[in-house]
């Protein structure tokens, strides 16, 4: 770079340019001081002593060889030199040493593998982080929050009641974390003195340097933020955002919100007020008709430095609003495949080559090979293309078999509530006609194809069928003695 402008100055000279992106730089992680928000008034889930003193114990060899199995080991070297490809490897050799370096830090705090505090960490999020939360939680998918964010646009929209969706994303999100209020809303989740005084040092010993041109420059220590491909940073933010869900559930509580139902066949239903996917929010609330129109309502966004937007959207990069079946569910999707293939024909096709594909030679060509047969493995004579249908199949299969187990998730909780459960709970009543959206209904009609490869093991018998669950051997009583259940008085036993 010849030229840099930074906070609207231009610099031309190399040595000016260093110094003013590390200036930028120093400003952006530095604390600002004035007003800080309290959380005192906050109540967070909290953890059990239990889980205090495993965050704390003392760190084993098997616990630290898999933390430094699990990182990448070609990524760039450490100040020593070496890559955590030589560790992995040479690990039989200087294992003792390391070890050294745990035992060291469970008695002083200096640290060295900032994984193993993550895979900590990781087993404890599920306990005090709601479920309106669904990144870095173990066991919640990015596919939940889609899920019950389209499932309540179907409710709302088709109940032809008015109500406001807000999508918010925070700027620098990582950059503006302030480490006070990390460590408070720690301690309010019940977070141990040792495991608090820990994550202060790892936070407040890290330095930076940036490259200009090539070269690093300058190297100074940051006063709040996170660091971005640290593998504790995700977990320590939605710590951070877990504060703002609690702030937003008192506000409901308090009156201040009216969250958003999502009803049920009967009446009821669940209600809705936000969700998150780390920084991604989404905000649901009911209004009067009167209080849903604004005049100018452009300019009134313009001044907030918003935009208003209209359904069919976008969240989390999957279509939000959309008819299932429409084309502006795919729009997104096009885009990417169109960005893909430029950037193949770019890199790996000649000037010569491209004059060919613009000459149809591809289009012209006659397809001589089935697909079953290119869907095949390689070394069964196919070209190993993934066979879309199949794995489609496989992984609306697996929503069936989550349902069925994971009874306190916010998704969960919402199909239920929307479509009611069959008795046992092993599936959700069947989607009718217009009522619902399309995804559900594609996975409830696939629960009916998964339910014949299920066993069961008895229990108490609440949950198995008498007659239609395969609970004795391989085959449904029902066809087994079909005559005996054809003058059952009650078929749906169970």
């Amino acid at each position: 770079m010849n030229r840099f402008k930074v906070n609207g100055r231009w610099y031309n000279e190399e040595r000016e340019i260093k110094e003013a992106v590390c200036r930028a730089y120093q400003g952006l992680l530095a604390d600002p001081g004035g007003w800080k928000p309290r959380i005192d008034a906050l109540t967070f889930e909290r953890l059990e002593e239990g889980d205090v003193e495993g965050l704390e114990k003392p760190f084993t060899e098997e616990e630290v060889f898999r933390a430094l199995s699990s990182c990448c080991g070609e990524k760039a070297p450490g100040p020593d030199g070496f890559s955590m490809a030589f560790w992995q490897f040479s690990w039989d050799f200087v294992k003792e040493e390391v070890m050294n370096f745990f035992r060291q830090f469970h008695e002083t705090g200096s640290f060295w593998l900032a994984k193993t505090l993550a895979n900590r960490m990781k087993g404890v999020l599920a306990k005090v982080i709601s479920t309106a939360q669904n990144a870095f939680v173990e066991g919640r998918q990015i596919m939940d929050a889609v899920l019950v964010a389209n499932e309540a646009i179907d409710s709302i929209v088709k109940s032809n009641r008015g109500a406001i969706l807000c999508k918010l994303d925070i700027e620098k999100a990582y950059d503006h974390v302030d480490w006070d209020f990390l460590l408070a809303a720690m301690e309010k989740m019940g977070f141990g003195e040792r495991w608090c005084r820990w994550i202060k040092w790892c936070l407040s010993t890290v330095r930076y340097s940036v490259m200009v041109n090539g070269s690093p420059a300058g190297f100074f220590q940051s006063l709040r933020g996170l660091r971005q491909g640290d593998p504790l940073s995700p977990y320590l933010f939605v710590v951070v955002m877990e504060a703002f869900s609690v702030l937003i559930k008192k506000a409901v509580d308090g009156g201040f919100l009216a969250p958003c139902l999502i009803r049920g066949r009967r009446g009821e239903g669940v209600q809705i007020s936000h969700l998150l996917f780390a920084d991604d929010t989404l905000i649901f609330c009911e209004a009067k008709e009167e209080q849903l129109l604004v005049e100018n309502v452009d300019e009134l966004a313009d001044e907030f430095g918003y935009r208003v937007g209209k359904l069919p959207s976008t969240y989390l990069g999957m279509p939000l609003g959309a008819p299932f079946k429409s084309v502006a569910a795919w729009d997104g999707i096009e885009e990417r495949f169109r960005k893909k293939l430029a950037m193949w024909k770019r890199q790996y096709i000649s000037k010569g080559g491209r004059i060919t594909l613009g000459g149809r030679a591809l289009v012209q060509k006659p397809h001589l090979v089935k697909w079953s047969i290119v869907c095949l493995d390689k070394r069964s004579g196919g070209l190993g293309v993934k066979n879309l249908g199949a794995f489609n199949r496989a992984l609306l299969g697996k929503w069936v078999w989550r349902f069925a187990n994971e009874r306190k998730a916010l998704w969960n909780q919402v199909i239920r509530g929307k479509y009611g459960e069959e008795r046992g709970g092993w599936r959700s009543c069947e989607p009718r006609e217009a009522y619902g959206f399309g995804l559900w209904k594609a996975i409830s009609k696939m629960g009916h194809k998964v339910t014949p490869f299920v066993g069961f093991v008895v229990g108490d018998g609440e949950k198995v069928k008498f007659w239609k669950d395969k609970w004795c051997e391989t085959i449904p009583l029902s066809e087994v003695f079909p005559s005996l259940f054809a003058l059952a008085s009650t078929k749906r036993l169970g």
